[in-house]
């Protein structure tokens, strides 16, 4: 744990033993991003990229002059 936490902070696993106290570790490894926080929300339906989004028969058509 020492080390995995030494890696995340860049730092030795020295200075995490003697330099830095129990609760600035959590604070620290609370605040550092983890590679699987982020939740697939993904919505295709609004994908900007698909042309497929566009079309909507629902909608009225607005002409501009």
């Amino acid at each position: 744990m020492i080390y995995s936490w030494a890696k995340n902070l860049n730092t030795t696993p020295e200075h995490i033993l003697y330099e830095m106290s129990y609760e600035n570790l959590l604070m620290y490894s609370a605040a550092t991003p983890h590679y699987d926080d982020e939740k697939d929300e993904w919505d295709a339906s609004i994908d900007a990229n698909n042309p497929d989004n566009f079309i909507n028969s629902n909608e009225e058509e607005i002409f501009v002059r």
